[in-house]
């Protein structure tokens, strides 16, 4: 007969432990466990049943989090790390009791410091792991780019933030991976496709952020290191599979900290600038990085011609960039699908060509009052270039002309399933780009036809052409082909369609039969509330055209 074992030796008593338990197993603060909990990746959990985990029987609130979480914390080398800057505070307070500056000023030289290039190495073990957790990483380097230096906020770390994030721009642009473009109060949306994997992240606007008393900048900080690290592991490994220098030259000149706006001009006005690449790839040192893992790939909604022919989108185009308009975002767009672009070189460094080039073709303004205007070219508003994005095709330009009501900025993010409520702009701009999907096919099967048709098919056409009628014959019997009576193939596949679904209707067994029609009520709900909006909108569009 087996050991009896004591209550509380096994089971959900042992699995987990309290946050103050960890704290003292690992001898660390508070601040030190939250930062390593932060770069390791270990998540506190909620038992099942409170009162069983804790000792007295209570089931008061507490942070719990799994014993074997902690101990493979405990093996983690950055905790001798945070052990030594607890000594190295130590001795700092105490030459500064003494008020030896000496001492202050060479223990302050060795100040410890850490890495989380194993860390990430240890989270994110192949190339398709890391680029699935990309998004918010990229969307925190782009918001603390933005941000102005402070105590919380040091100068090193935007600075970093935005080298990083200007890199993985110059990336997308020099593999023309954009998709869509979307614009909120929030910011810019932006989505690429690199190696099969869609990519998400928020750019905010270009605006001064006040300081924000309620957000905790010491844990958004932790997670900006790590992310640091993280995008610097991406940046290297994109760049080097396309035989591109990294890092890049983007600045050819050291900033000082008074010249922020000079550093941010430049970094700007490199998004116009192409990259340089390896002229020899077998050259390259094989350097240790992530694995690729070939089967974590997801096939593009677009053919190979019709990829190709969208990320030329703006190619052949020249756009100059009025002084009001958001310069960082439109060279982006614009350059990611083939245009050129510039803008004036009294304003900002970097500009390519001047307003008086006879070769522009479209001019992006913001304000109905313009000096001088030239008659080779459109003025027009920035919102036409991200709406030609997301339809895929170069939309009319009459809508969106100086002082015109500009048509309903469309999510490209939004997918309506059936029976949702589509609304009309977005059934044009899907008719538009059906018939241009449908004049390409029509284009390309007259081009196959004229190349495929036989020689001798032409030489009975010319024979037929010299053999002439004999006048006075008389013409002899033959035979004429009947009239086919066509069929509509789809009322009659309709019609089949309706059968076996009424027969399939029929065979649902009984049980089941309660969970079918609750589906179907939802359905009708939805085709409800799709008329609804359709008689609102319609209401909407009569008012305005009274007015």
């Amino acid at each position: 007969m087996g050991k009896i074992r004591k209550k509380g030796e096994r089971g959900s008593r042992v699995a987990f432990v309290t946050r103050g338990q960890a704290t003292r197993r690992l001898q660390l603060s508070l601040k030190d466990f939250r930062r390593l909990c932060i770069l390791k990746g270990i998540y506190p959990v909620e038992p099942k049943n409170k009162k069983k985990v804790d000792k007295t029987g209570s089931s008061s609130h507490k942070t719990y989090y799994l014993l074997k979480d902690i101990q493979y914390l405990t093996h983690e080398p950055i905790i001798w790390r945070f052990w030594d800057f607890k000594i190295f505070m130590r001795r700092v307070i105490r030459a500064k009791g003494r008020k030896d500056s000496e001492s202050i000023r060479r223990i302050r030289e060795n100040k410890p410091f850490y890495k989380v290039d194993h860390i990430v190495r240890e989270r994110y073990p192949t190339f398709a792991d890391a680029m699935r957790d990309m998004d918010d990483a990229l969307s925190l380097c782009f918001l603390y780019s933005n941000f102005c230096k402070s105590k919380a906020l040091p100068l090193e770390l935007i600075e970093l933030c935005r080298r990083l994030t200007l890199e993985f721009m110059h990336y997308v642009i020099e593999t023309k991976s954009l998709r869509k473009v979307f614009i909120s109060i929030k910011g810019y949306y932006y989505e690429a496709d690199i190696n099969g994997q869609s990519i998400t992240w928020v750019v905010p606007h270009q605006f001064v952020f006040d300081r924000i008393t309620d957000v905790d900048f010491q844990v958004m900080r932790t997670f900006t290191e790590f992310y640091i690290t993280f995008v610097g592991f991406i940046n290297y490994k994109l760049y080097s599979s396309h035989s591109l220098v990294y890092p890049p030259k983007i600045v050819d000149k050291l900033i000082t900290d008074s010249d922020d706006n000079d550093m941010n001009e430049q970094l700007v006005a490199a998004l116009n600038n192409p990259l340089t690449s390896f002229a020899h790839t077998e050259q390259m040192t094989n350097i240790d990085d992530f694995e690729d893992n070939p089967e974590e790939t997801t096939g593009s909604e677009l053919t190979f011609h019709q990829l190709q022919k969208f990320q030329n989108l703006f190619n052949g185009l020249k756009f100059f960039l009025n002084r009001e308009v958001p310069r960082e975002s439109l060279v982006f767009v614009i350059r990611s699908f083939g245009g050129t672009v510039s803008w004036s070189k009294s304003l900002h460094i970097g500009a390519t060509f001047d307003e008086n080039d006879e070769t522009i073709t479209h001019q992006i303004v913001d304000r109905e009052d313009i000096t001088s205007k030239y008659m080779n070219r459109f003025y027009i508003q920035p919102q036409w270039v991200y709406d030609c994005v997301n339809a895929r095709l170069l939309l009319p330009v009459q809508k969106y002309f100086i002082g015109a009501k500009l048509p309903p900025h469309l999510s490209p993010f939004v997918t309506e399933a059936e029976g949702d409520y589509v609304p009309p702009e977005r059934l044009a701009l899907k008719n538009m780009r059906a018939m241009d999907i449908d004049d390409e096919e029509a284009e390309e099967e007259r081009q196959k036809e004229s190349d495929d048709e036989p020689i001798e098919d032409k030489h009975k056409h010319k024979r037929q052409k010299v053999e002439k009628p004999v006048p006075g014959m008389k013409k002899e019997m033959a035979v004429r082909a009947g009239v086919v009576n066509r069929t509509d193939k789809q009322r009659t596949e309709k019609q089949q369609e309706s059968e076996e679904k009424r027969l399939a209707v029929m065979m649902i067994p009984k049980k089941k039969k309660r969970l079918y029609s609750k589906i179907m009520y939802g359905k009708k709900r939805k085709a409800r509330e799709a008329e609804k909006m359709t008689a609102k909108r319609q209401q909407f569009d009569r008012q305005n055209r009274g007015k």
